[in-house]
């Protein structure tokens, strides 16, 4: 666990509504409904009373109140829906996720709003401007994160995802960096000014040398310092599962990890036990936990419009979230968090003026359209053999087989496909403005309810591991 975070030029977690930095107002009149709807969360219920020892937060990145949708449909029978987890959860909000430069978000900062309840620009990580109206290259500065706080009270800490361990999500929570693509340096100020007791994910190219297969070109092996620093090493699933004390660092891959859809095909752990194996790690420790957990290729497959992988990473997610949950309700004293960083793609269900959801077409899907892609040979001769195989496809069209052939990636050409067939729209390739979902269960839940901001989130959080209500903001 770090021992202090006593750095010069840093800004505490915020408590007040005026201390919020917000992105550059266009108009005084919108100023003030921002004003005003962080003046409504500030004067909302101050909780049910009991303050949490443990706080978990789930981020489904990308995942907007469609991709929820989606996966709930297609888990009902029928035209209808059948609960996830998520559904079931009782305090249930929706969150704001402008930037502080753009009202369009990316993951990093919107992490680093959940993180430290700053607004930041789009790609920087645990920094952020003093100044509310956003500027060109202005200033920024180190923000604590509710994980350093939760270190700083002897609490454990953990950090989990199926993308690498350094993109923006995690490293929101234990790394200050002016641009999310620093992902070696990230590497080293997660394991060496941190020592978060548990990482896992992908991402072990981000701890290697080139030359021995990773991505660092300092020539550091930071597998073997963090052995050095008393973590246990896993490298697959069985690994995951024999660790048992002391520090755990998973990692699963050299990059991301396989899509839900694939992971049969590798040696990869779920997120869901994953997420099993950080809480059993870090509830171990008497003062309590802070435990981050991504679904990260929510949006990944979101970003290419791949509609059956957006769905089953969706109930990946939910299946880890089902675990979270069902340690609260055995762990009185645990805060459940659940939300997104923002939507990604602009999913619909129902597409081209169309009325309906034919989701036999994602349930017959088997792998992903990235792996079915690479299934298409050369001269593009076998496409109508891949769909029928791995799409449960076997009346492919000669204009969809053309489709396919015509697209620069066979599996983009796969995915329009099977998009068009089972009626799932798309707007675009990245993110979108829309607000996103708000999940809470156990002590202070009830303060995440209605229409928040992001950094909301993060107030709750840094209240929760203190052990007490916040005061007025302090400079370091």
């Amino acid at each position: 666990m770090r021992k202090s975070f006593k750095k010069a030029g840093v800004l505490a977690l915020v408590g007040t509504a005026a201390a919020v930095t917000y992105a550059a107002p266009p108009s005084e009149s919108w100023s003030n409904g921002v004003a005003e709807a962080k003046q409504l969360d500030d004067n909302r219920s101050k909780g049910n009373g009991k303050q949490p020892k443990n706080v978990i937060l789930l981020i489904g990145d990308g995942m907007g109140p469609t991709q929820v949708s989606a996966a709930s449909y297609l888990k009902g029978d029928g035209f209808g829906t059948e609960d996830l987890t998520m559904n079931t959860f009782k305090n249930i909000g929706f969150a704001r996720t402008f930037s502080h430069d753009n009202t369009v978000t990316d993951s990093a900062a919107a992490a680093t709003a959940f993180s430290s309840s700053h607004k930041t620009d789009n790609n920087v990580i645990g920094l952020a401007p003093e100044k509310e109206k956003h500027e060109e290259d202005e200033d920024h500065f180190e923000v604590a994160t509710v994980l350093e706080e939760a270190e700083d009270r002897g609490k454990a800490t953990g950090l989990v995802t199926t993308t690498r361990i350094t993109h923006a999500t995690p490293a929101a929570f234990a790394s200050h960096i002016d641009h999310r693509d620093k992902e070696n340096e990230i590497a080293v100020q997660m394991l060496k000014e941190h020592e978060v007791d548990v990482l896992l994910g992908g991402g072990k190219g981000q701890f290697l040398p080139k030359s021995e297969g990773g991505k660092r070109e300092d020539g550091l092996n930071l597998l073997k310092d963090a052995e050095k620093r008393g973590y246990t090493i896993a490298e697959d699933a069985k690994g995951l599962e024999k660790a048992k004390e002391g520090k755990l660092l998973g990692l699963f891959n050299t990059s991301h990890m396989n899509y839900e859809l694939d992971r049969d095909l590798t040696k990869e752990p779920s997120l869901a036990e994953m997420t099993e194996k950080a809480i059993d790690v870090v509830s171990k420790e008497k003062e309590g936990f802070f435990l981050m957990v991504e679904g990260g290729r929510i949006d990944h497959a979101a970003h290419v419009n791949y509609p059956a992988s957006t769905m089953r990473e969706t109930l990946a997610f939910d299946d880890a979230v089902k675990v979270a949950k069902e340690f609260a309700e055995r762990n009185k004293d645990t805060l459940v968090i659940v939300s997104a960083d923002h939507e990604t793609g602009g999913m619909s269900i129902g597409a081209g003026g169309t009325y309906g959801f034919n989701k036999d077409i994602i349930r017959n899907v088997t792998r992903s359209a990235e792996y079915m892609g690479k299934q298409v040979n050369k001269e593009k001769t076998n496409i109508p053999e891949v769909m029928e195989k791995f799409a449960g496809i076997k009346d492919l069209k000669e204009e969809e087989i053309k489709r396919i052939a015509d697209e620069k990636s066979a599996a983009d050409g796969i995915a329009k496909v099977i998009s068009n067939r089972a009626l799932i729209g798309w707007t675009t390739t990245g993110h979108t403005g829309v607000d996103v979902p708000v999940y809470a269960f156990g002590p202070q839940a009830d303060k995440l309810t209605g229409t928040i901001d992001n950094t909301k989130i993060a107030e709750v959080i840094s209240e929760a591991v203190k052990g007490k209500q916040q005061g007025k903001p302090v400079k370091k």
